[in-house]
């Protein structure tokens, strides 16, 4: 005869695994249900087809920083316009909730999330992370959300 399978107490609650899965508690579950809804929150960027046609922009505070991607070059002015980059677009990589343009000289993180910048309050489309010449900075990007506005 076969064993009884073994038993998990969740709080108060018994719970009996009968096939030998994972125990996952119910906040877990809950969280993982509300990750994966939350992208449709916001909108994604224009899709990447043609990097000609393609306007992105993203800004941030401490230090003032400025991203545009447009005419299939990325432009960067950093440290309150004393570091400027401008490199070939290359093709965006997806990533987790978002796409990701790396060079050798700057990696740009779009994630598909609300924002809010730091210093105005004003609402974005998507949070931005930049790594340039080893620095990194966060900020806000897309179209504004004039209804997010904080």
């Amino acid at each position: 005869m076969n064993p009884e399978p073994p038993s998990r107490t969740a709080g108060s609650a018994h719970v009996r695994n009968r096939v030998n899965m994972p125990f996952w508690p119910a906040w877990a579950l809950a969280g993982l249900a509300a990750a994966c809804a939350y992208p449709a929150a916001t909108g994604a960027p224009p899709a990447a087809g043609d990097p000609a046609s393609e306007r992105y922009e993203a800004r941030g505070q401490e230090p003032g920083w400025l991203l545009v991607i447009h005419d299939g070059r990325i432009d960067y002015t950093g440290d309150y316009g004393e570091k400027k980059i401008s490199v070939p677009r290359p093709d965006p990589r997806p990533s987790f909730n978002g796409r990701r343009y790396v060079t050798p000289r700057i990696t740009v993180d779009i994630t598909y999330v609300r924002c809010n910048d730091g210093m105005s309050g004003r609402g974005y489309e998507h949070q931005v992370t930049v790594a340039a010449d080893g620095r990194t900075v966060k900020g806000c990007g897309g179209e504004r959300q004039t209804d997010w506005d904080s």
